[in-house]
């Protein structure tokens, strides 16, 4: 799949993600709204973990999201990597996360993608600052589509829809692509701490300013 992929970006010319101008995959114009730099965060529904960002939100950043979870878009997996490598160095630096664990897709919609997006970009950072990755979560039951859904109707969403399959000694970071109200953050982090797993903090290539 992925070579495939590859295959098509070179036989097609590239185009901006975010305007579709003929030339890079972000242009000078749209890489003003893709700006890599440390943002930490804190959520009212995950009080106690800091969360590293490096790209605020915006339409561009949605651009890019969609077309790596939806497309699958290289181009676009690399800029999600690189923005996930900046944060997870500072993170790294900061807290005491020994491995990364990342926080699933549900699993209808990881089979109609051929893939765990948020696991095959968490690989690719993990790689870069030698951190283990640990697959432990998984859904043990449906959820809605979080998009749709206000601050309150996604915690009560995701309540008690994780668990972890194992125990790892350690300290934990949760890898995801955005962090939009700490809902899913927090029910990834209940699950680990229930199998006694410390969670240190967490990391996103992209987060909503403020968090609602």
């Amino acid at each position: 799949m992925k070579i495939l992929r590859s295959l098509e970006e070179l036989i097609f010319p590239v185009r901006c993600i975010g305007c579709g101008a003929l030339g890079l995959e972000i242009c000078s114009q749209c890489r003003k709204y893709w700006p890599p730099r440390i943002i930490r965060t804190y959520s009212r529904w995950a009080p106690h973990i800091p969360v590293f960002s490096s790209i605020p939100y915006s339409p561009i950043a949605s651009k890019v999201l969609l077309a790596a979870k939806e497309s699958g878009l290289l181009a676009a997996d690399r800029l999600l990597t690189d923005a996930l490598k900046f944060a997870l160095i500072y993170c790294l630096d900061e807290t005491r996360g020994t491995f990364l664990v990342p926080i699933p897709s549900r699993k209808k919609v990881a089979r109609q993608r051929g893939r765990q997006f948020i696991s095959v970009i968490a690989h690719d950072a993990g790689e870069f600052t030698s951190s283990p990755i640990h697959e432990l979560l998984t859904h043990t039951r449906k959820v809605k589509d979080q998009s749709t859904l206000d601050a309150k109707a996604r915690s009560l969403n995701l309540d008690g829809a994780l668990i972890s399959l194992r125990f790892i000694s350690g300290h934990a970071v949760l890898i995801d692509d955005l962090v939009t109200t700490g809902a899913t953050l927090h029910e990834a982090a209940r699950a680990l701490r229930a199998e006694g797993i410390t969670v240190a903090a967490a990391v996103t290539a992209c987060v909503a300013e403020p968090l609602r």
